[in-house]
């Protein structure tokens, strides 16, 4: 049996990042955080005059995830919670940020709007 790794980290990068967009939309604090993130993304994605693809995206999403999984980051909404001590949704933590920047971008690319 082959396991699919890079495309099980894509999998959960993809939904930490729509979880953490349809979430940063109803707080200012965090649109302006993805908002800065996805400004860092895409400079770092073009530099040289490379245009911002989907496939970039992808593969930038891909390594992120994978060294935030290697530091020990899981997604807020994957986390076991504590019922006694349940205190609503989970935070939105830089790497989810990040993540919600990099589904921005790629809805971007499709010419697809928020």
């Amino acid at each position: 049996m082959r396991i699919d790794l890079p495309g099980m980290v894509l999998q959960l990068a993809g939904e930490a990042g729509q979880i953490s967009l349809a979430r940063s939309g109803d707080a200012p604090g965090a649109r302006a955080s993805v908002d800065q993130h996805a400004s860092e993304i895409r400079d770092t994605l073009t530099t040289g005059g490379r245009q911002l693809t989907a496939d970039a995206l992808l593969s930038y999403a891909e390594g992120f995830a994978e060294a935030a999984i290697a530091r020990g980051w899981w997604p807020p909404h994957r986390r076991e919670r504590d019922p006694w001590h349940d205190d609503g949704d989970a935070a939105l933590d830089w790497e989810s940020l990040r993540l919600a920047a990099i589904c921005r971008l790629f809805v971007e690319t499709q010419g697809l709007g928020l």
